[in-house]
């Protein structure tokens, strides 16, 4: 009797004649993660059937796995009243979840990585999402020297690592370009930690809209580092004492800050001073007075940074940076 061949497993293939994703074959032939027994049984009938045999590659990649994806957040992140970051979460998780992997948070504090370190060394994860880049981030230096696959959410000046983000430096030049041509030439800017290169993207499209168009900037006007509602009170004093037609809040928890002290002024919007902001939120909606801003698509973000990490994870090609788009809604706060 002629020897029957045996075959080798390919993923794809049993994946697609059963109809469930590649995880779940993974999880079936190595034994380990959370799957069904009546669908674990379902991939090991089909692939007994069929007399496949998984390959060694294949089995040693689904015995390694954890089927856990951590997300990094900088532990000052917790404190913020930001609700961006559960939003890119969201998107993160509903991805994550179709591919059966769950996600996990660790801590990164700027002087203390021990957390990170323990989830690297012990395996816990397959891949990493860091939650915000840094100017000079060690962090992101830690992730490099691992073996993990990884993907920042915001643009790094290293272009070395995986990055997805808005493109808050076009999106800012062009809200910018808008109010300088409406005839606002006297523009303060409120922004936050410019150690978070998020917030020199934002500042350096406003540069970039001030030199398309010839003008230059007062820099007496540009506040940065505004980390507090007292801070924020104060710098928005000394913008009143000056001679300005415009401020820009970085974010909406800026802008917001900004529009409660110039109403506790009895500065009317936008009759006295116009007021916009370098990214709407739910803190704006409040607003007596709708407030010019651009708009991002916080779920979106997480869903196709989930993507690409998944692809990384699987040995696919990705683009170093993908700039997804955004949107300049323009108010009655800037009219």
């Amino acid at each position: 009797m002629q020897e029957q061949e045996v075959k080798k497993l390919t993923m794809d293939d049993v994946a697609k004649e059963l109809g469930v994703s590649k995880t779940t074959v993974s999880r079936a032939v190595s034994g380990k993660g959370r799957i069904g027994e009546e669908t674990r049984q379902r991939v090991l009938a089909y692939i007994a059937q069929h007399n496949y045999q998984p390959g060694v590659m294949a089995k040693g990649l689904a015995g390694s796995r954890t089927y856990n994806i951590g997300m990094v957040l900088q532990a000052d992140l917790l404190s913020s009243d930001l609700p961006f970051f559960p939003k890119v979460l969201k998107g993160i998780s509903e991805v994550a979840a179709k591919e059966e992997y769950d996600v996990i948070m660790t801590l990164a504090d700027r002087n203390d990585f021990s957390r990170l370190s323990r989830v690297i060394e012990n395996h816990k994860v397959d891949g990493l999402i860091l939650m915000r880049t840094l100017q000079d981030d060690k962090t992101e230096e830690m992730l490099k020297k691992s073996d993990l696959p990884f993907v920042a959410v915001g643009l790094s000046d290293d272009p070395n690592i995986c990055q997805v983000d808005h493109d808050h430096a076009d999106a800012c030049r062009e809200l910018t370009s808008i109010l300088l041509l409406k005839g606002l030439r006297r523009i303060a800017v409120v922004s936050g930690d410019t150690n978070y290169i998020i917030n020199r993207k934002r500042l350096e499209g406003f540069y970039k809209a001030h030199k398309e168009l010839g003008y230059t900037p007062d820099e007496s006007l540009i506040f940065t580092n505004v980390d507090s509602g007292l801070f924020a009170a104060r710098v928005t004093d000394l913008i009143l004492m000056r001679d300005v037609n415009c401020i820009i809040g970085a974010d909406d928890f800026l802008t917001s800050l900004v529009l409660k002290k110039l109403e506790e002024e009895s500065i009317a919007i936008p009759e006295d001073l116009r007021l916009a902001s370098f990214h709407d939120g739910q803190l704006l909606k409040a607003a007596r007075v709708g407030i010019t801003a651009i708009k991002f698509h916080a779920e979106e973000l997480g869903r196709e940074t989930c993507k690409v990490l998944l692809r990384r994870m699987r040995g696919e090609e990705t683009p170093q940076v993908t700039k997804l788009s955004y949107e300049v809604a323009m108010r009655e706060s800037t009219k």
